[in-house]
């Protein structure tokens, strides 16, 4: 055999096998079935090492985002998958002596000038060796784990699972990965087996062909498609073929099933006249309802027709960045409402990793970074991001950078600064509500309201079912620089009769009229639930809405206070405070949990206190503390009553239920839990 060149000659033959091809178009989808082997009943949630680290990671920062993700309720609320993306493995395999041939233009060099194979190719795409993938010592050492020597992804697979948490792994279904390491095609078996062994969960499994453009026996430019079986094979049999041994790995060695992610854009599927002539995209009856537009193979129809069948998580756009365009109408959100219909438990359609919170790792934006692509999402952003993942029942897997503020600071160009995730941030990602639509056990994703966005800044209403018979209701502004009002009436949501609209990011609760809307600033959005029957009690606004609020006695004027201030050490009790403005120590911020109860966590930075939460004694008059937090401990999580009259608050311990307490009238009274008793000052309002 020859280049890849001399391949697309050697093989144009098999054109006279290929099926006639259907017109330019696709036709309408065909529902697929889910893969069905038990795994990803509601969509994924974790995170993904690629957006804020690249190729650039290590070890030491997947073991910080684990410890931070279980440490800041993450895990609690469901983020429960860490990921490692490309970059992982050294740049050849244990049976090579030498990295991995490449060619000019990046591509694995099958081929030398001459025609003859080299690199420890067979000439025609298959790699003999029998080598596995190798952690990079340098980023990925290996360490000890109950007294047995493991390689640094191992170790971190069960660091992950110590901490009751899924350990995710990248690999591609091409000869290497996108970052030029050695990928899966040809070393299937091998390779799922080893991720099996070392614990693996999860699967991003990507595509990155490389090679030269090809111009086909019919004039046709193909671009770059690959080389050797990247060309005969189409992607849906390359995954079909990674997933299947995955299950076969797993049923060997009696360890659980791995979810697969397809990363895949329906872009490299073969070409039509190189295509083996029993690759399984030929017959399968979803693709084939699908149609395959012209110059393409069968198999070419988009991942959302197909990929369901052979996958858990299918891609079905490209990469995004930090531009909300590309998760709108006009991005990903229209492809998703198309195929919206091959989407259900076990099968999910992927808009990509989350960019809410994630912050500019290139340059301190604005100053010594200003491109467009890089500029952090505002807090608008960031829950219209998050509504549109939720109400396409979509993975939230996040690419933030999910560790401390000092643990994430990076320098250049004589600047410093922190691409840590905001507080804001932080909390719309852990918001309940949000949580509960997108993982909603129905799995049916939202459809639009009324006609299409006649342009990119036109306003949008989804509309989604839930599981429990209510209703989920986006409005969304696309305008990037002008306010707009977004409504739609009652009818138009297939709404009547007594409804309340719970407004899920601020928790206000509304009766629902004949009409929903609201004046939205730029970029902005409402994400609702509407359930039947009047409103029950006032609004809870404050909780997860990011900011710090004083939370003062009602019948004092005092407010509750962290100790002696901010400087006080941890396990110190919280007292009644004078009222000054600004004080951080007297400051808390009120995230909700998924079972409805409130942490109220003390506002301090920089010190012992940061991120301390407010929590219970065991017994009737112990002292209210400030302690580390512990995800789950119902003795730091609060139960708050509103009346709807007076709006004053009843703070109500989970484990014992006993009220917040202050002990008297006075500037640095004992706050406490007590019984519910007439007269006692146990009731509160936002300062």
């Amino acid at each position: 055999m020859g280049s890849p060149r001399r391949l697309v000659r050697a093989f144009a033959a098999l054109a006279l096998a290929a099926p006639a091809l259907t017109a330019a178009g696709l036709a309408a989808p065909t529902p697929a079935a889910a893969l069905g082997n038990g795994l990803a009943a509601t969509p994924p949630m974790g995170w993904n090492s690629w957006n804020t680290f690249g190729p650039d990671i290590s070890q030491q920062e997947i073991v910080e985002t684990i410890d931070f993700m279980s440490a800041n309720g993450l895990v609690a609320a469901g983020y429960d998958t860490v990921t490692v993306d490309d970059g992982w493995s050294l740049w050849h395999r244990t049976d090579q002596t030498d990295d991995i041939v490449r060619g000019t233009g990046g591509a694995m060099q099958l081929y030398d000038d001459a025609g003859n194979p080299v690199s420890g190719t067979d000439g025609t795409g298959n790699d003999p060796t029998s080598g596995h993938l190798i952690p990079r010592p340098d980023t990925f050492p290996s360490q000890q784990w109950n007294g047995k020597t493991v390689n640094g992804i191992e170790y971190l697979a069960n660091y992950a699972h110590s901490k009751g948490m899924k350990f995710g792994l990248y690999a591609t279904d091409t000869y290497l990965t996108c970052q030029m390491h050695p990928g899966s095609l040809g070393h299937e078996g091998t390779d799922t087996a080893d991720f099996v062994s070392w614990g693996v969960d999860f699967v991003k499994y990507d595509d990155c062909p490389y090679g030269p453009a090809i111009t086909g026996p019919d004039g046709h430019d193909y671009g770059t498609q690959g080389v050797g079986k990247e060309l005969t094979r189409s992607i849906y049999a390359r995954v079909q073929t990674f997933q299947r041994a995955l299950d076969a790995a797993s049923a060997a060695q009696g360890r659980g099933k791995v979810t697969l992610s397809v990363s895949a854009q329906p872009v490299h599927t073969g070409l039509p006249y190189l295509l083996d002539p029993n690759d399984p995209a030929r017959t399968d009856p979803v693709v084939l309802a699908a149609g395959t537009p012209k110059y393409q193979a069968p198999g070419y129809a988009p991942t959302g027709v197909w990929c369901g069948q052979v996958a858990h998580l299918c891609r079905i756009g490209g990469d995004r960045n930090s531009d909300l365009n590309g998760v709108l109408y006009q991005g990903q959100l229209r492809t998703a409402l198309e195929y919206r219909g091959n989407v259900r438990p076990g099968s999910w359609h992927d808009l990509d990793m989350s960019f809410a919170g994630w912050q500019d790792p290139y340059g301190l934006w604005g100053t010594t970074d200003t491109c467009e692509c890089h500029k952090p999402f505002t807090d608008d952003e960031n829950r219209t991001e998050l509504g549109i993942l939720a109400m396409t029942a979509a993975p939230l897997i996040s690419g933030a950078d999910l560790r401390t503020t000092q643990q994430a600071q990076r320098s250049g160009e004589g600047v410093s600064w922190s691409t840590g995730i905001t507080d804001s941030a932080l909390a719309a990602l852990k918001n309940p509500g949000m949580i509960a639509i997108d993982q909603d056990p129905a799995g049916t994703p939202a459809t639009l309201v009324g006609t299409p966005p006649t342009s990119a800044t036109a306003p949008l209403v989804l509309r989604r079912a839930l599981a429990d018979g209510s209703t989920a209701v986006l409005l969304v502004n696309q305008d990037p620089a002008n306010s707009r009002t977004v409504s739609v009436t009652s009818a138009a949501l297939g709404l009547a009769g007594e409804q309340t609209a719970t407004e899920v990011w601020s928790g206000e609760r509304t009766a629902l009229g004949d009409q929903l809307g609201a004046t939205l600033a730029p970029h902005a959005s409402r994400l609702y639930r509407i359930t039947a029957g009047a409103p029950a009690t006032g609004p809870l606004g404050f909780v997860d809405d990011g900011r710090a609020h004083p939370l003062a006695g009602a019948e004092t004027g005092g407010v509750l206070r962290a100790g002696d201030g901010c400087t006080a050490p941890i396990t110190s009790r919280a007292v009644l405070g004078g009222v000054v403005p600004g004080e951080p120590s007297e400051q808390w911020r009120f995230t909700g949990n998924p079972d409805g109860t409130v942490r109220i966590t003390s506002a301090c930075t920089g010190t012992a206190l940061e991120g301390s939460v407010l929590a219970a004694g065991n017994n009737p008059g112990d002292p209210a503390y400030l302690l580390p937090p512990s995800p789950g401990n119902p003795w730091q999580e609060w139960r708050l009553a509103q009346d709807p009259t007076t709006h004053y608050l009843t703070v109500t311990n989970a484990a014992t239920g006993l009220r917040l307490t202050a002990a008297a009238n006075a500037p640095g009274a004992e706050v406490r839990t007590d019984p519910a008793t007439p007269g006692a000052i146990q009731r509160w309002n936002l300062g």
